[in-house]
């Protein structure tokens, strides 16, 4: 073996000698090459094309990076983003639109590689792309309209890249990988066509975004949407059958022979859609759930981990030829449910039938409607789920959901014991009307902005004199995770009768930007894991399972304030103040409806409303 490894090395070195000698240069197109050697070409025909390469950030899907692709070799190119300009969605921000950063989706750097990938080392100096780094440290106070709009981008080459075998000189035209696409929404006070508005947007196989990959993508284009049958709707009485789109994670190593968490987690009103890809990027909470970080939690507690599951809840849906535009919103504004409610609920018996699910371990998670929509539920099936992380929602229930509301009678959903169940989680017959009361054990973890709900804080104090452990919570462009991991840690760790816990964000924070927070907080999804069902069990519910009363004496501090009528201030409204030792059997939260002037204030009745 020695000896043919000495051969080997003479014969390579007597080749270069030989090379050398002849004054042949090494490698076709080489360093070495003059610059009247090099052949021109425009950018213009040698730009392929332009994909981009994205994330979930906590307020939504963003682009990392652009890569370029080039029908010719690279290798010795020394690019720098000062050749490029660029165009993408975090361009178009202005400072109106930024909770803080300064240059949202301008160009870093940009490098040669080989792949279309962000290289850590600054890329390979060799291969067919350019890869141009984005600007990513910036937060918006809302989300795109869709992940196709933050994930477009254009590329004009401004500057002449001289590579070991050519010069490419700068572009005329942009190369994108968008097209504009009009969107009509609907305006769901009216029925009626938005006026149209105009994105743009990414083509399909022209973008990755990280972190949801393991999702499956269960459509109605693909036919392997959930077939939902025979779900009530409050909205008109009827029973409905239809196809419900979600996206499923299932761990790649998941063995039958293990228990797995389950975690539900609803969208909000902002995205609402057909397409799952939406609830997936809109906020960080899917990618947070499948990442190897939160698995690795699960197993932590003797889970083999976690499923999860994210239904696709659209505002407008072709429900039929009849009715190609059925209002889907799952929770309304006077707090009825459509159909969508119940079909959740079958999906999600159907994959506690499918996979192995420890029934101790179901979790909910939602922002806004979806928060809401859980909150509902909660009462539906009692201490069904384990523990709820519920951001940017309101909190309530209606004992009259037929009352007329804006002038539109509404229907009751029946108790009918498989959707929703008749008896509470120790088999005693009770009314899931009864929000207050049966969700007063539930392991809850609340995030919301100042005073955007105090209702159930007041009840518990008045009829019982319960008080909700709670911390505020102060952000801006100084908190940092480690301070709101703090904080939330801190708050859960305190002893309390209820198993309810509130962080009140105030500060530059808004009603959507509070779940960015949310789900930007591990310590929440750390609190969410530990909870079981078990554990609400053991735990007391509330004495509220009587009828409501007033107290003799209303307070009316500013805290209690709901409706506030500056001109006329004895037209204040006030939460009301429950009499000590009442229920909350009959008690209605407030109602109201957006884009109009209908009101119902808090603890209405249909006498006090006529009134």
């Amino acid at each position: 073996m020695a000896t043919r490894r000495i051969a080997l090395f003479l014969t390579a070195a007597l080749l270069t000698l030989s090379l050398a000698g002849c004054g042949a240069s090494v490698g076709a197109g080489s360093a070495e090459n003059t610059e009247a050697e090099r052949t021109e070409i425009s950018a213009d025909d040698a730009i392929e094309s332009v994909e981009t390469l994205g994330f979930v950030d906590i307020d939504g899907s963003k682009i990392s990076a652009i890569a370029v692709r080039y029908n010719v070799d690279l290798t010795g190119a020394d690019v720098s983003a000062e050749d490029f300009t660029i165009t993408d969605y975090g361009l178009t921000l202005t400072d109106n639109d930024l909770n803080y950063g300064e240059n949202p989706g301008a160009a870093l750097r940009a490098y040669v590689n080989d792949a279309p990938a962000v290289s850590p080392e600054g890329g390979s100096g060799a291969g067919q792309y350019v890869i141009i780094e984005t600007d990513t440290a910036f937060q918006v106070s809302r989300f795109a309209r869709s992940y196709e709009v933050t994930m477009a981008a254009g590329v004009t080459q401004t500057g002449t890249l001289t590579t070991d075998a050519n010069i490419i000189t700068p572009s005329t035209a942009e190369v994108s990988n968008y097209e504009e696409v009009t969107y009509t929404g609907y305006d769901p006070n009216t029925g009626e066509a938005r006026p149209p508005e105009y994105y743009n947007y990414a083509k399909a196989g022209t973008f990755a975004i990280a972190g949801i990959d393991g999702y499956e993508l269960h459509t109605i284009e693909s036919g392997t949407a959930f077939r939902a049958t025979h779900c009530f709707d409050e909205a008109n009485g009827q029973y409905w059958d239809f196809d419900l789109p979600y996206a499923l994670y299932v761990p790649d190593d998941y063995d039958p022979a293990q228990s797995y968490a389950l975690v539900f987690h609803l969208h909000d009103a902002g995205s609402m859609s057909s397409n799952p890809m939406l609830t997936l990027t809109e906020s960080q909470a899917a990618s947070n759930y499948a990442s190897d970080w939160f698995q690795r939690l699960a197993k932590e507690q003797g889970l083999g981990g976690a499923i999860v599951v994210c239904p696709a809840i659209a505002e407008f849906f072709p429900m039929d030829s009849e009715h190609p535009n059925y209002e889907l919103r799952i929770s309304r504004d006077n707090w009825t449910l459509s159909c969508a409610a119940p079909a959740v609920w079958e999906l999600l018996d159907e994959l506690t039938q499918t996979y192995s699910i420890d029934p101790n371990r179901i979790y909910g998670s939602g922002q806004s409607m979806g928060g809401m929509t859980i909150m509902a539920m909660a009462a539906h099936r009692d201490n069904y789920f384990a523990g709820v992380l519920e951001i940017s929602c309101k909190w309530g229930n209606n004992y009259n959901k037929d009352y007329p509301f804006n002038g539109v009678p509404y229907y009751d959903a029946p108790a009918d014991g498989n959707i929703i169940w008749t008896a509470d989680s120790d088999g005693n017959p009770t009314d899931y009307h009864n929000w207050f009361y049966l969700i007063s054990d539930d392991n809850i973890l609340f995030l919301n902005t100042a005073r955007e709900n105090v209702e159930y804080a007041f009840l518990y104090h008045d009829l019982a004199g319960a008080d909700v452990e709670e911390v505020g919570m102060v952000l801006g462009e100084d908190s940092t995770t480690e301070a709101r991991n703090a904080l939330v840690n801190e708050l859960v760790s305190r002893d309390s009768a209820l198993g309810i816990y509130q962080v009140t964000m105030t500060g530059n924070v808004g009603h959507m930007s509070a779940w960015f927070y949310g789900h930007g907080t591990p310590a929440c999804y750390e609190w969410l894991l530990r909870q079981t069902r078990e554990s609400e069990m053991k735990r007391s519910k509330l004495p509220l399972d009587k009828a409501f009363e007033f107290a003799d004496e209303q307070i009316q501090t500013e805290e209690r304030l709901y409706k506030e009528d500056r001109e006329n201030p004895e037209n204040n409204v006030y939460y009301p103040t429950g009499k000590d030792g009442a229920g909350t059997v009959g008690y209605n939260s407030t109602v109201t409806a957006l884009g109009s002037g209908a009101f119902l204030p808090p603890g209405w009745t249909p006498e006090t409303a006529e009134s």
